[in-house]
């Protein structure tokens, strides 16, 4: 039987937030994000890492220094225990390679999150072992 729980990532939230689902080395596991959220001046952000700026499409954008590197501006991200970030985006489906409690944050440059507004909802889902 599937372990979920739903939790409101606030994108003004450095440290990400504790999901509530632990995971074990081999559980394939969902993380599914919805919402927006804005960083700075109205730079308005979805889970997926689609960003708008005055109401208009403007691409991703790419902070060079950022909780993940590489990884879009706003875009959710998550990981597992103090192991690596990694990219969730919209939805991801994943095989743990470690076990510990799923954290799920926004992206954003650390030591910058205070100017942040809005929240995302996020489902993390632990389908179990590989058979």
């Amino acid at each position: 039987m599937a372990d979920y729980k739903t939790v409101t990532v606030p994108a003004d939230s450095e440290d990400g937030i504790k999901s509530g689902v632990t995971v074990q080395a081999g559980d394939v596991f969902t993380v599914a994000g919805s919402g927006r959220a804005s960083y700075g001046r109205g730079q308005v952000t979805y889970p997926d890492g689609t960003r708008y700026s005055d109401g208009k499409p403007s691409g991703a954008y790419m902070q060079p220094v950022a909780t993940l590197t590489g990884a879009p501006h706003g875009m959710l991200i998550a990981r597992i225990g103090s192991g690596p970030w990694l990219v969730v985006g919209a939805s991801q489906t994943m095989c743990a390679q470690e076990g510990g409690d799923v954290i799920v944050a926004y992206n954003d440059r650390p030591g910058s999150y205070g100017d942040n507004s809005g929240e995302y909802t996020v489902v993390v889902e632990n389908h179990g072992a590989v058979s």
